[in-house]
């Protein structure tokens, strides 16, 4: 997966490498992946899983991803909605 730029991401740009972050993690294809998709039942089903899909997300967007922060979330959809938000903070930085 090529890198993003991410002062220049838009949102489908930001959504689109996320969930190609989660495909490759997952082992699920991105047509595969749905946003109401469980992150414990059906992306990530144990700790380890849910770490390494934690750290993918860090070092493809950059940023520190605290436990404290991800521990509410649980479909891709907010998962998408907080890597897009933790994006916008970073671009207007």
């Amino acid at each position: 997966m090529q890198k993003l730029n991410l002062k220049l991401a838009t949102s489908k740009d930001i959504r689109q490498h996320a969930f190609g972050v989660v495909s490759e993690v997952s082992g699920l294809s991105v047509d595969e992946l749905d946003t109401g998709m469980s992150i414990a039942d059906d992306i990530a089903p144990n700790s380890i899983d849910r770490i390494t899909l934690f750290m993918a997300l860090e070092d493809e967007f950059g940023e520190s991803i605290p436990e404290s922060e991800v521990r509410d979330i649980t479909t891709l959809a907010e998962l998408l909605d907080f890597v897009e938000i933790r994006v916008r903070r970073l671009q207007a930085g």
